[in-house]
């Protein structure tokens, strides 16, 4: 028998693209070691709800992107191992939250921005009760007219266009945002990709591709400083025209009914700018793998955990402190820190993680995602594994196997592997005596689960066997 949960709402928040020192909160930021010319901006909101919880700065995302990261979040399984690993290909095949969830009796709740990634074509609607688009008022109304839920919100605005999201959602702001981006610069502006999240009118996908084409000329131009203070003024945005508000308006909604909440904020990948990233999907940057966890509710006892852990974790973790039955052993990658949460026990360590990028020519998605947003049979995606990271204690390996050039359009083979270690500040700095033999095999060991398995010859001897056991062969 399970103990029964005390929280009648399990709320998870994820904020798409929220790297974990963009909380003024962090203990160890590492985007001024970067970034020199990038003034701080008011996280305020979110770092009163990390002073209110158990804060876990140091998270390792399994994946650089939006669906194979929220896959490894909901299953607590990696993604070789849950069928969702590339950037947009395949479909989540393991168990949920929202699979244990509704067999613990509740209604399950998804709010997402992302529709065209986080949907039904890569398995994500799958034990879902109610899936709502764009609705963070619906949302909260699913939730607090429910007896209880397992509950998922999921934001963009802070990916590109950094604080917007839409036209909807952002407004005249926006138009203004992208009118004094593009103000000063040459007329002719680079080729951007034509690639979308969400569902757009026509001045919405213009100005998304405006916008767009304004960081791909920065990039260019090596502004790195000013690309990470448009990230940062787009996270200060949000946070102050969309994710205070909501998250007040569910508070109070869920207060109102007597209920009782288990708040779960966290971020699937980060942001980075150099001269060889421009966002997120294909890199193993550490601000973009290493983001937030926050965790909020009667029982959870306040208080900041530096130590390493992984995303896969978050799934083990939250169903342990809902109550929720789920399997004690040989499902989940990764570890409940539900203990830690409590307060009952301090991580002992730094976890050993991974994190893997496979990605497609950019040309051969836009195409891809035009014949099925047209309603057209899209056909195959190829991919193709663009680089890797392994973490083991204070060190860590990256090996790129691809590198993107010309504005991202076309990747060519990159062979380059890099060991680090993590200073007292959690900086990564380059040991370059080191071959990282161990962490190596650590990724070796990880992608075996990419083997097909080796098909049995069976011979007549087997069959006679079977068939005197009863079977039919």
């Amino acid at each position: 028998m399970h103990e029964p949960s005390h929280y009648d709402h399990v709320v998870l928040v994820s904020v798409d693209t929220l790297r974990s020192d963009a909380l003024s909160a962090h203990p160890n930021p590492l985007w001024p070691h970067t970034y020199r010319d990038v003034r701080r901006v008011d996280t305020t909101v979110l770092d009163t709800l990390a002073s209110r919880g158990a804060y876990f700065p140091n998270m390792i995302s399994a994946a650089p992107y939006t669906a194979a990261s929220h896959g490894a979040i909901f299953t607590g399984q990696y993604p070789l191992h849950n069928g969702l690993h590339e950037f947009y290909n395949g479909s989540l095949k393991a168990p949920s939250v929202f699979t244990y969830g509704r067999r613990d009796g509740r209604r399950t709740v998804m709010k997402v921005d992302f529709p065209i990634i986080l949907g039904k074509e890569l398995g994500f609607t799958r034990d879902i009760d109610t899936y709502l688009i764009e609705d963070d008022e619906g949302f909260i109304e699913a939730v607090a007219s429910a007896d209880r839920t397992v509950a998922l919100a999921h934001f963009g605005s802070v990916h590109v266009p950094y604080g917007f999201h839409n036209l909807t959602l952002g407004g005249n702001a926006y138009r203004e945002k992208v009118a004094e981006l593009e103000a000063g610069l040459p007329d002719e502006l680079p080729f951007v990709d034509r690639l979308v999240e969400t569902y757009r009118d026509p001045e919405d996908a213009d100005l998304l591709m405006r916008y767009k084409r304004v960081t791909t000329y920065l990039h260019q131009q090596g502004a790195y400083d000013r690309l990470f203070q448009l990230y940062l003024d787009g996270v200060e945005h949000f946070l102050a025209t969309r994710l205070s508000a909501f998250l007040d308006r569910l508070t109070e909604r869920v207060a109102a009914t007597g209920k009782r909440m288990l708040l779960v904020l966290f971020a699937d990948h980060g942001e980075e700018f150099d001269e060889q990233t421009n966002g997120h999907f294909n890199s193993m940057a550490e601000g973009v793998l290493r983001v937030p966890l926050i965790i909020v509710g009667d029982g959870v006892e306040p208080g900041t955990h530096e130590r390493r852990i992984r995303t896969v974790d978050i799934a083990p973790t939250v169903l342990e402190l809902a109550g929720v039955p789920a399997p004690a052993t040989g499902v989940f990658d990764g570890r409940s820190l539900a203990s830690v949460a409590r307060g009952e026990e301090v991580l002992g360590g730094d976890a050993p993680a991974v994190a893997e990028s496979y990605n497609v020519e950019l040309n051969d998605f836009i195409a891809f995602q035009e014949r099925q947003l047209s309603g057209r049979t899209p056909g195959p995606l190829p991919h193709f594994l663009v680089g890797h990271a392994a973490y083991l204690g204070d060190r860590r390996v990256v090996r790129m196997a691809r590198h993107y050039s010309e504005a991202l359009q076309r990747a060519t083979p990159y062979d380059r592997v890099r060991v680090e270690r993590f200073d007292a500040d959690g900086v990564p700095r380059p040991v370059p005596d080191d071959d990282g033999a161990d962490l190596l095999a650590m990724l070796d060991d990880y992608r075996t689960a990419l083997r097909e398995s080796e098909q049995t010859t069976v011979t007549d001897e087997m069959r006679g066997q079977l068939r005197s056991l009863g079977y039919s062969v």
